[in-house]
């Protein structure tokens, strides 16, 4: 039992875990500058100044369009004082519309991070031994009846052999997931919108 828990006492717990936690952190900063770049890129043109400061940036970039709408009828009214009736015909229209109303602004941040930690330690080593013994013995007799002499010899051996096999087998397993999400633009930044789209009006030649 206490082999198994040295193995967790030598674990870097505080890194294991702040780790992913750290990078994390350092990926929502990335993001978020993702999302300045693209709006002072694409929603702003360059400053005019010789001299910009690192904040500056130039007018609103808008997307110009022309198109041509039917005008209406007007009937002549008696008065007063008298308007004569006005044929329908048609008129070029003007409309600037700013490029940030037209394109999705990125606004990906991380939602959640979960780590998950599992190891597991098998109480057992590998090693493998064997050893072999052997015992041998001989013996000589001789024994005589009358005039004849008989000789005998008896040889024998005796062998053993044991073998002592352990295995170990350690494992860790380490996962991390991030998940990131798209939870729209900022309140700030809708609103700034809502306000560059409540100045979009035709304007008629």
């Amino acid at each position: 039992m206490s082999t198994i828990l040295s193995e967790f006492k030598g674990l870097p717990m505080a890194d294991l875990f702040a780790g992913p936690l750290v990078a994390a952190c350092d990926a929502q900063v990335r993001l978020a500058n993702a999302t300045a770049t693209f709006i002072e890129v694409v929603g702003f043109l360059p400053p005019t100044s010789a001299s910009p400061g690192p904040d500056d940036v130039g007018a609103v970039r808008n997307v110009s369009f022309q198109f041509t709408r039917p005008t209406p009828a007007i009937p002549a009214s008696a008065g007063p004082p008298p308007v004569p009736a006005v044929p329908a015909g048609t008129e070029i229209v003007d409309l600037k519309v700013p490029l940030l109303a037209c394109v999705r602004v990125p606004a990906l941040s991380i939602d959640t991070v979960d780590i998950v930690f599992d190891m597991e330690v098998k109480s057992s080593s590998s090693s493998k031994s064997s050893e072999d013994d052997a015992l041998s013995a001989k013996v000589d007799a001789s024994a005589k009846w009358g005039a004849v002499r008989v000789a005998v010899s008896i040889q024998g051996s005796v062998a053993t052999h044991k073998e002592n096999t352990r295995s170990t087998d350690n494992s860790a397993k380490y996962h991390v997931e991030i998940h990131a999400a798209d939870k729209g633009m900022p309140e700030g930044l809708s609103r700034v919108l809502d306000i560059l789209q409540s100045a979009i009006v035709p304007v008629s030649h």
